[in-house]
C-alpha cells in the first residue's frame, strides 16, 4: 500500500494495523492447487505461511521464489502493470529486485491473475536500516529505473500528479504533527515544513516524466545487513517526477548520505532536489502520524532528518 494510502480521501490516518480482509480465501492449499493446475514442477516446492500486505498475500516458495496474489480486486490491475511492465522493463536492470518468473490465471476458484516471483535475500529496511554506504547503489539503482516513459505508462492517482496537488492532505497533516509529537517527547517545527514546501513549490515542476517505483518506502527495500539488497513490491510503477522515488529516500538513508545517493543516480539538478526534499516531507508528515509504531518511528526520523522535528 503506497504512503498517501495510509490518509483517508479527509487527511485522517489510517488507524488499523491489520490489512482489510480478503475478499477470497487465500492459502497454503489454494497456492498449492493453482500449482499443481498451471505450473506443476513447481507444486512440489514447500510453502511458507503467507505476508499479508494490504493488496497482496505473498508465499514464499522453495528458497528463491514466490507467490503473489493480489487480496481483493481493486488490486488485480496493480499486479497485471506489473507483470507487464516490470516484465519488460527489468531486463535492463543489473540491481536486485522482484522479478516476475511466471504468470498464473484463475483457476482453483481463485478468479484473478497471480505470479510467482524472485525471492531476494535479506531483511525489509523497516526492520533493518540502510547504512549510509547504502546510498550510492541505491542511487544507481533509481537511474536504471528512471528511464523515460512512454504515453501508454501507467498513470497512478497519487504519485503521478503534479507536487502542488498533494498541498491539501499535506496541510492538514501537517496540522496534527505538533500534538502527536508531543506524544512521543518531539516538537515540530511547522515554520522549517513551511519552508520546504514554499521553496518545493517554487521551483519548476517540468521534469520529463519517467518510469517510477511509486512506492519506495522501507517496506519495499531489502537490507542485507545494512547494505542495499534490492527493491520489491513494484505495483505501484508508473510514470512520474523523478522526484517522487528520490524523495522516498529521506525514509532510507540519513540526510547526510543524501549527496553520495545523487552522486551514484548520476547527478541531479537543483530543482529536482528540491521538489524531493517537498515530497519527502509529504511522505514523513504521513507516516508520522499513522497509529502503527513501526510506521510511524520511520516518519518522525525522517522528520527529525529534515529539520521538521527535534527531541521537545
Amino acid at each position: 500500500m503506497s504512503v498517501e494510502s495510509l490518509a483517508g480521501g479527509d487527511g485522517e490516518p489510517f488507524v488499523h494495523p491489520l490489512p482489510p480482509v480478503a475478499e477470497v480465501p487465500i492459502s497454503r492449499d489454494l497456492v498449492r492447487r493453482l500449482l499443481v493446475e498451471q505450473h506443476p514442477d513447481l507444486a512440489d516446492r514447500s510453502i511458507a505461511d503467507p505476508i499479508e500486505g494490504f493488496d497482496m498475500a505473498v508465499f514464499r516458495l522453495g528458497e528463491d521464489l514466490a507467490v503473489r496474489l493480489p487480496r481483493h480486486r481493486g488490486s488485480v490491475g496493480s499486479l497485471e502493470s506489473e507483470i507487464r511492465w516490470v516484465g519488460l522493463l527489468g531486463r535492463r536492470w543489473t540491481f536486485p529486485t522482484q522479478r516476475i518468473e511466471r504468470v498464473g490465471g484463475p483457476g482453483a476458484e481463485y478468479p484473478w491473475c497471480w505470479a510467482v516471483t524472485s525471492w531476494l535475500p535479506g531483511e525489509l529496511a523497516a526492520d533493518r536500516p540502510l547504512d549510509a554506504s547504502a546510498a550510492r547503489p541505491l542511487g544507481r539503482a533509481l537511474a536504471e529505473v528512471h528511464q523515460p516513459a512512454p504515453a501508454d505508462a501507467p498513470f497512478n492517482s497519487e504519485q503521478s500528479v503534479p507536487l502542488v496537488e498533494r498541498e491539501p492532505v499535506l496541510r492538514k497533516i501537517l496540522a496534527r504533527l505538533p500534538e502527536v509529537g508531543a506524544s512521543r517527547g518531539l516538537a515540530a517545527d511547522l515554520d522549517a515544513a513551511a519552508t520546504i514546501w514554499r521553496l518545493a513549490l517554487g521551483v519548476p515542476d517540468d521534469a520529463p516524466r519517467v518510469w517510477i517505483h511509486g512506492d519506495l518506502h522501507p517496506f519495499n527495500v531489502i537490507s542485507l545487513d545494512g547494505q542495499f539488497g534490492g527493491i520489491i513490491d513494484w505495483s505501484d510503477i508508473s510514470q512520474g517526477d523523478p522526484a517522487v522515488d528520490l524523495g522516498f529516500l529521506q525514509l532510507l538513508l540519513p540526510v547526510a548520505a543524501m549527496p553520495t545517493a545523487y552522486d551514484g543516480y548520476g547527478g541531479v539538478d537543483e530543482a529536482t532536489a528540491t521538489r524531493a526534499r517537498g515530497i519527502s516531507l509529504v511522505k514523513a508528515a504521513t507516516l508520522a502520524v499513522v497509529h502503527i509504531e513501526v510506521v510511524a518511528n520511520i516518519g518522525w526520523q525522517a522528520l527529525v532528518e529534515l529539520g521538521v522535528a527535534r527531541p521537545g
